[in-house]
């Protein structure tokens, strides 16, 4: 059976400070380097025999040093980057949260459907990663994706059959592994999550 390792890039220092990336290319801080290696020897004997990638610096980062042990090329995915903020990235999320909650009520719209200028609603989100729910459905071989904390939540509840309201109750920490295994029927089956055991202290 299929298993599929869901991974969260490792921190930033916007991750740090609490600051709203989306698509701005931020590299990893010493701290997500570290945690690159961690990975690394979590998974090099996961059995993996392909790695998808964000195109973000951060999240191809992440995946060097496994890809690297286990000799495998990044496949990198424009459609997996994270959501863009558009005018509000760089932000802190506090100011975010107070944006969107003003805006749902101004406009009438729920916090799935705000887009703010120039950037992304959480809907479109959900259909720019349609054709990777199916290019991982098409696969056999195990993998590992490696992605940003909010397209980990949606690509989760994409899998699982969940609806994109039930994302928001999903958090991925940097550098976590989510493990899912697809059963004969051709479901996903959830095996852990949001796990960073591995980190130890880091």
């Amino acid at each position: 059976m299929m298993r599929l390792y869901l991974v969260r890039h490792g921190q930033t220092a916007w991750n740090a400070d609490g600051r709203a990336q989306g698509h701005s290319d931020v590299d990893l801080d010493d701290n997500g380097l570290a945690q690159a290696e961690i990975l690394k020897d979590a998974l090099v004997s996961s059995g993996a025999r392909r790695i998808l990638s964000s195109d973000l610096k951060r999240c191809v980062a992440t995946a060097k040093p496994l890809a690297t042990a286990l000799n495998l090329e990044i496949t990198q995915r424009e459609a997996l980057r994270e959501r863009t903020f558009g005018v509000l990235e760089g932000k802190h999320y506090t100011d975010l949260r107070f944006w969107f909650q003003a805006e749902s009520r101004a406009q009438g719209l729920s916090e799935f459907e705000l887009r703010p200028d120039n950037g992304e609603s959480v809907k479109d989100v959900w259909k720019r990663l349609t054709p990777i729910d199916r290019e991982i459905n098409r696969g056999s071989d195990h993998a590992v994706v490696i992605a940003h904390g909010g397209t980990c939540a949606l690509l989760l509840a994409r899998l699982v059959n969940a609806t994109v309201e039930s994302s928001r109750s999903f958090r991925f920490e940097n550098a976590s592994i989510t493990e899912l295994v697809r059963r004969p029927d051709g479901f996903w089956q959830l095996l852990r999550y949001n796990d960073t055991r591995h980190l130890g202290a880091k």
